[in-house]
């Protein structure tokens, strides 16, 4: 299962690619389990200081992130 998505400015050719793969079930058989994902970030953005990065992180991340989105600029 994975999903990719890149973002890119024509003007300077700069890009932002996010894969978003290998879910991995922890804590698999205790009532703790939950799954986290591998997301992998790749660009050439000026913007970033490290051009390439990978963690690993939970779906009630993601989950807290939107929330925060939604709340502090309105986007989803």
């Amino acid at each position: 299962c994975s999903l990719g998505r890149m973002i890119t400015n024509h003007e300077d050719d700069e890009f932002v690619a996010v894969r978003v793969q290998d879910p991995r079930i922890q804590n698999e058989g205790s009532w703790n389990s939950y799954v986290d994902y591998k997301i992998f970030l790749h660009t050439n953005s000026k913007a970033f200081t490290a051009k390439t990065s990978c963690v690993r992180r939970r779906y009630s991340e993601f989950e807290w992130l939107k929330k925060k989105l939604q709340k502090n600029a309105g986007l989803v």
